[in-house]
């Protein structure tokens, strides 16, 4: 499992064998199934560059590594991802016993070329447009009729925005997260981007009266018989919470995914004649954000509510919406 030292035995006993297997999957789970998606993707990559050089992608030499950033800095991929490449290279490396590239590279070739991409190759950060109350509120409108695929889609967005979530953590909401109170709604999310460790956080979204997110909630969870007790055991029924539907609309065991909630807001965005380019599933988080800053919200109550690990993003939006307030230029110009 570790370094450079030599693989143990090939004949181990069985109960050995079974204990390293075990070892293994928890030293998988340092990094989550996302990451190593995107490993998986970031090393085949490298070697397709590799090969089509005719040159070794394991062990890999710094130069032709700080080349593969060259040339794919060139071709537009963005720095940030280029990281991720070069953290993936230096990861397969390790699975395999061998010292990374980086760790090799005396002369810093590598730090150099991504510090050269990130300057030559900087971009400006991309913002999508927040869906506010009364944006999310005129896409809901769109949504026509009472099936079951209309009181998902509802539900979807009211509560994305409510709970500011990321697509990734709605798509992972279960029905035992939930816990439904008199002034609303208590959701315990076990894991997200920024809790890899599943330490786990409580937030409430109310009942409210403009966007109604518990009551859609509700509605979506009646329509699809999610509210009722397992009529096998007799107990609270479990699994996701936003299901897939088949093609006549009936929800089926297996949840949506980060691509099914991205896909709806820029649908339902057009529906609603906004440009779809502008929004994204984040809208829904940064709506629920942006509405907060302009109404004064507290700031440490919307860093708790969205989960960010630091009050620095949760202030570029209060901000952004105080930008005008008690300005430098008032009384002059």
């Amino acid at each position: 499992m570790a370094g450079e030292l030599e693989p143990l035995a090939v004949n181990l006993p069985d109960t050995l064998q079974a204990e390293i297997d075990n070892a293994r999957a928890t030293l998988a789970a340092a990094k989550s199934p996302a990451t190593r998606k995107a490993y998986a993707s970031d090393w085949a990559r490298f070697c397709g560059f590799c090969d089509a050089r005719n040159v070794e992608a394991l062990p890999a030499h710094p130069d032709i590594v700080a080349l593969f950033i060259h040339v794919e800095a060139d071709a537009g991929i963005a720095p940030v991802t280029l990281g991720r490449r070069v953290a993936a290279i230096t990861h397969h490396h390790r699975e395999v016993g061998l010292t990374s590239p980086s760790a090799r590279d005396d002369a810093g070739v590598i730090a150099g070329m991504l510090a050269g991409v990130r300057r030559r190759y900087a971009r400006a950060k991309e913002q999508k447009a927040p869906a506010q109350a009364e944006v999310l509120k005129a896409m809901l409108a769109t949504i026509e009729g009472m099936g079951v695929r209309a009181q998902r889609d509802r539900a979807i967005l009211a509560l994305g925005m409510a709970g500011a979530f990321r697509r990734s953590e709605l798509a992972a909401l279960q029905l035992e997260h939930l816990q439904f109170t008199n002034s609303g709604l208590r959701i315990t999310i076990p894991r997200s981007k920024r809790d890899q460790e599943g330490k786990g956080q409580l937030i409430a979204v109310p009942e409210g009266c403009f966007i109604r997110p518990v009551t859609l909630l509700r509605h979506w969870l009646h329509a699809a018989s999610l509210d009722r007790p397992d009529p096998v055991s007799g107990k609270p029924q479990q699994g996701p919470v936003f299901r897939r539907l088949t093609r006549s609309d009936v929800p089926t065991e297996q949840p949506i995914t980060c691509k099914t909630v991205a896909r709806l807001v820029k649908t339902i965005a057009a529906a609603a004649d906004l440009d779809p380019a502008l929004y994204s599933a984040h809208s829904l988080r940064a709506g629920f954000l942006t509405e907060a800053a302009a109404r004064r919200a507290n700031l440490f109550k919307m860093k708790d509510h969205s989960r960010h690990k630091s009050l620095d993003t949760v202030a570029e939006y209060v901000r952004d919406a105080a930008m005008f307030d008690d300005h430098a230029g008032d009384g002059f110009l």
